[in-house]
């Protein structure tokens, strides 16, 4: 019927009509509640100012009557000599004549009489202190828990001998006297400050409009507030005829409001329902074809709306495909392959998440460059997605690409994969080799990690065990979140006590006595137990805590060294240091400034491969911990991969053996020849030999004829706490020192005794 919107707007305006009658009848509403609070709230402070002149007046006449009490003669006399009789009785004749509530004399010394009783009794301090600091106090008085109007006079005979105080108590006739002056009904209550002096006012009720005058307290005593109270209901009484007629007039303009809202709802809002219907279809993916039957703005809005969703459809699938696709070599990515994973179904049997890598990528990157790598990976990405046995791809990491293949017949399908697509490439017309590695796991086997990440972790443990194709090894994974709580319970130790330092003497083969120690880790966990020092060391290389560790050892074992040579036994101290800190030129800067001054007393003992991943910095900074005094130790000489190159790099002044060599050694036997000829070796690049796990008396008269310098073993001692140090240095306590070179075969015989 209307072709055109505003036609239609037009017509609604009738329902303003209602609006408009309602802000008119809320209008009129406040206007009366405010006028009628205006008008009570102008008779409450005319009562509040009527009440305030009757205080001054009733204030103005107590006080008249005291002074003429005070300077009664008799009065005065009575007073001067303390005749308690004759004063309480005058008090008592005067109030009974005047009507007071209460009436005392106070004397000098601080006691007091009240009317009509004989007996003496004690000025509060408080009244004391008005009295003295004004002869002429008055206001509002507190007695035994009543509020009284009082005044005070001072009786002079001649000199001032005490005062007359003069008290009408406030009560409630009091209160409704002053309420029937009022025009109106309203309630009056007295509220007393409190000893701070703050008068706290209950909350006004609802519906309650509230006055309140200030009243002086009695002297520098708490003052109190007198509160007047009156209904708003009564207030608004004398309009609720006119109230009532706006109500049902602005109850007619809603019904017209109702009626011009269903008019509305039929012609206006109907098409924007089904726009609002349409919105909700394009969030939820559904697609929309829009048709209100209207040719107003609201028929080409919807046209026009049904285009946007057209186009945000086509926009949706791009994104998408984004989403699902490595910006950087156009394939498929993570996200790609866990959705893969996640349409897997369970009846198809079971599949396998493979994480392919390619070996050195990064060398490869810093050879050919960023955009030549990205170039690489899409080739071979491509080159995985076009082989038979290879299902769904995507790119998991930079150097990483995960497949998805059946699980049946499982390591050798990967096996075969790799050498398929191991070929070198091309890239920019140059051919490159690539070695792969893979790790791969069973989908829904463990759920340690997600798949990916559980293949990610499976890669990771091959390269480790250089193995070509690894099976994720839950085992081998562990608990990380266990390794984070002993960190963390790690933190604790160092403050607790429950981690500490064991030290194991080092025994001079050639001095016969006990020149140095190593300080070793020890944890007695409460829960734990005894943790193996190796696991929570190698737990904080991983995590990062490897350093505040090293540090606390340090100092530790510097002040442990302190308080042995405070005690005469002035012992080189070996501390441990991790091949991760060789390279921490930090670490080392604070290193050196804790040890100063006592640098030569201290031995660094490092393994040899810890300069494998950095040799340039690692050997740098040896020659900086050298260059202050500290010596340098290599540990655990041959029980890892040594290298003769590293030795001869390596700046120590002493070679430690490992144990390995030493626990099962004999005569004549090939680990015998091994450490001959390491010593030899150690002795001709200018190092000291220390030999480690000396567990028997023959084992070291072995190693003495050999030619070692310094041995270390439970033959000489454990690892003891720094108490257990203390006792045994000062015991002399070492192998016997007779025996040992006793049992030497002469430089002759040497060669024969290996």
């Amino acid at each position: 019927m209307f072709r055109h919107l505003k036609t239609k707007l037009t017509l609604a305006y009738g329902g303003l009509l209602g609006l408009i009658l309602l802000a008119v009848a809320g209008l009129v509403l406040v206007s009366v509640a405010h006028s009628a609070r205006t008008n009570v709230g102008a008779e409450l402070e005319a009562t509040a100012s009527v009440y305030e002149r009757l205080w001054q007046v009733n204030e103005a006449q107590l006080a008249d009557n005291a002074d003429l009490m005070s300077r009664d003669f008799g009065f005065r006399e009575a007073v001067a000599t303390h005749d308690s009789e004759t004063v309480a009785s005058a008090l008592e004749n005067l109030r009974n004549r005047l009507g007071l509530a209460r009436a005392f004399l106070v004397f000098e010394d601080g006691s007091a009489l009240e009317a009509g009783q004989g007996r003496s009794l004690t000025t509060p301090a408080a009244v004391m202190d008005a009295v003295l600091a004004d002869d002429h106090a008055s206001g509002l008085l507190a007695i035994s828990g009543v509020q009284y109007q009082a005044v005070s006079a001072p009786v002079m005979a001649p000199t001032r001998v005490g005062w007359v105080i003069f008290a009408s108590r406030l009560d409630t006739n009091e209160l409704h006297e002053l309420e029937s002056l009022s025009p109106i009904d309203l309630s009056a209550s007295i509220v007393p400050a409190d000893a701070e002096g703050d008068v706290n006012l209950p909350p006004v009720p609802n519906g309650m409009i509230r006055a309140s005058t200030p009243l002086d307290g009695f002297g520098a005593l708490p003052a109190g507030q007198l509160v007047l109270n009156y209904p708003l209901k009564a207030a608004m009484a004398p309009f609720r005829p006119m109230l009532v007629a706006i109500a049902f007039l602005a109850f007619g303009g809603l019904c017209v409001l109702v009626i011009c809202s269903w008019f509305i709802s039929r012609t206006l809002t109907l098409p924007i329902t089904r726009l609002d219907e349409a919105t909700r279809q394009i969030a939820s993916g559904v697609p929309v074809d829009l048709n209100v039957g209207s040719v107003d703005e609201i028929g080409r809005l919807a046209q026009s709306f049904s285009v946007m969703a057209r186009e945000i459809e086509l926009r949706e699938q791009s994104i998408l495909k984004m989403s699902l696709t490595d910006t950087e070599t156009l394939l498929p990515n993570r996200r790609a392959l866990y959705q893969a994973i996640d349409q897997i179904d369970a009846h198809d049997g079971g599949m396998m998440c493979v994480a392919i890598g390619i070996d050195r990528l990064s060398q490869i990157m810093t050879a050919i460059g960023q955009s030549a790598t990205n170039e690489l990976m899409a080739t071979f990405g491509a080159r995985l997605q076009r082989h038979e046995l290879v299902g769904t791809t995507g790119i998991v990491a930079s150097d990483v690409i995960g497949i998805l293949v059946p699980v049946s017949n499982g390591l050798p399908i990967v096996q075969q994969i790799l050498d398929d697509v191991s070929h070198p490439i091309s890239v920019s017309g140059e051919l490159i080799d690539i070695e792969l590695s893979a790790g791969c796991c069973e989908i829904g086997k463990y759920d340690v990690l997600s798949p990916v990440d559980e293949a990610m972790v499976a890669l990771q443990q091959g390269r480790s065990r250089r193995e070509r194709v690894q099976l994720f090894d839950v085992d081998l994974y562990g608990d990380p979140s266990g390794t984070l709580s002993l960190m963390s319970d790690m933190v604790t130790g160092l403050s607790d006590g429950s981690i500490f330092l064991a030290y194991q003497p080092k025994f001079d083969l050639r001095r016969g006595e006990v020149r140095s120690v190593e300080a070793l880790l020890r944890w007695d966990h409460p829960v734990r137990g005894k943790v193996a020092p190796d696991r929570f060391v190698e737990f904080a290389e991983e995590t990062g805590h490897i350093r505040p560790l090293s540090q606390w050892v340090i100092s530790r074992a510097k002040a442990d060294r302190e308080i042995m040579a405070a005690a005469g036994h002035d012992l080189k101290m070996s501390v441990n240091v991790s091949g991760r800190l060789l390279t921490d030129t930090a670490f080392l800067d604070w290193a050196i400034a804790e040890l100063d001054g006592a640098c030569d007393r201290f031995c660094f003992e490092v393994t040899e491969t810890a300069v494998i991943d950095d040799p340039k910095i690692a050997l740098a900074n040896i020659e900086r911990v050298r260059a202050v005094g500290i010596e340098i130790s290599i540990d655990d000489y041959g029980s890892g991969l040594s290298s003769l190159s590293y030795l001869k790099q390596i700046p120590a002044q002493e070679l430690k053996i490992d144990k390995s060599f030493v626990l099962s050694l004999k005569s004549h036997s090939s680990d015998a020849l091994l450490i001959k000829s390491t010593i030899d070796l150690a002795h001709s690049l200018g190092m000291t030999v220390t030999v480690e796990g000396v567990e028997t008396a023959d084992v070291l008269h072995l190693l003495q004829a050999m030619g070692a310098d310094v041995a270390q073993g439970y033959h000489i001692a454990r690892p003891m706490a720094l108490a257990g140090m203390m006792d045994f240095l000062m015991a002399g306590a070492q192998p016997d020192k007779q025996s040992v070179l006793g049992a030497l075969p002469s430089s002759a015989n040497r060669k024969s005794a290996l």
